[in-house]
């Protein structure tokens, strides 16, 4: 019999932004997590991808919403930046099961260094270590390729880098045999969801590897040409006025039906998106929740 290949339903759940949004009594902090909850068959899953750079605002967050971190079911790491990994000991000590899948790319346990004011790791710090994830009940998945979480929910995997425009890297080194490179962040990787009856939907932490080239990828992986939500980070803060431009203008093009974006994507390209794109653009904030 041939596997599942759909989800019936599925939630995205913003839990940590940038930004709270007008109103609420929510914290916000520079980072995010968003939890995926599907429903395929009798199966109900709740998948949290990012952590945060604290465990606080995301566990804070979660008891408003009406979320025990117990029914967390897996996690899944974007890429290793801190503001998106500090959190994950924490979080998994107060899931509070034995293996939890926690799924990520191979590199993302390197030193990745910052020049900025004074040289400084800003990966996965060392209280959230190999041994200090499988001692909080974490059974690490590291994988380049797509990882198929259950029917309807994947990992890209490592994205290919096609569209010229998506430069890469953004000034941090790793350091190899003894030379100081620059990182191209590899490891960044973002969710796809499909929805029986649906398009797709793309879910980014940061978009290191371009925005467009993950959805570039997303398509290809499952054969679904289109595309109901892109929602996350795009790391456009420092951006150039044209790439933001093509960026904009790549998802008029791709027919994306809503760009929900925030984090580290910077004001000027909220503002471009929202020009562009009309209703079809919305700001992340904590709380925002998409039904699929």
């Amino acid at each position: 019999m041939e596997r599942k290949k759909e989800a019936d339903a599925a939630r995205i759940v913003v839990i940590l932004d940038d930004y709270a949004g007008q109103n609420t009594s929510f914290l916000a902090q520079h980072g995010i997590s968003l939890l995926i909850e599907v429903k395929s068959g009798q199966e109900y899953r709740r998948i949290l991808m990012d952590t945060g750079q604290s465990g606080l605002p995301v566990l804070y967050n979660m008891e408003l919403l009406g979320i025990q971190p117990s029914s967390i079911d897996a996690i899944v790491l974007s890429h290793c930046h801190y503001d998106h990994t500090k959190g994950l000991v924490e979080t998994l000590k107060a899931i509070g099961k034995k293996d939890i899948p926690v799924i990520a790319h191979p590199d993302i346990f390197r030193p990745n260094y910052s020049f900025d004011s004074f040289i400084h790791n800003i990966g996965i710090t060392r209280e959230n270590g190999k041994e200090a994830i499988e001692a909080a009940g974490g059974v690490l998945m590291l994988t380049k390729e797509p990882f198929a979480i259950m029917p309807g929910v994947t990992t890209t995997g490592e994205v290919p880098r096609k569209r010229d425009f998506e430069n890469q890297g953004i000034g941090t080194y790793n350091i190899e045999e003894g030379k100081i490179v620059p990182d191209e962040i590899r490891d960044d990787l973002s969710l796809i969801i499909k929805v029986a009856g649906k398009g797709i939907a793309v879910v980014s932490g940061c978009s290191h590897a371009g925005i467009v080239n993950i959805i570039d990828r997303s398509k290809e992986i499952t054969k679904e040409d289109r595309v109901d939500v892109v929602i996350g980070g795009f790391h456009l803060i420092k951006a150039s006025r044209e790439r933001i431009e093509k960026t904009a203008a790549a998802f008029v093009d791709l027919d994306i039906h809503e760009i929900i974006a925030g984090h580290c994507t910077g004001m000027a390209a909220l503002c471009e998106f929202s020009k562009t794109l009309g209703d079809r653009f919305k700001q992340l904030h904590v709380g925002t929740i998409v039904d699929l």
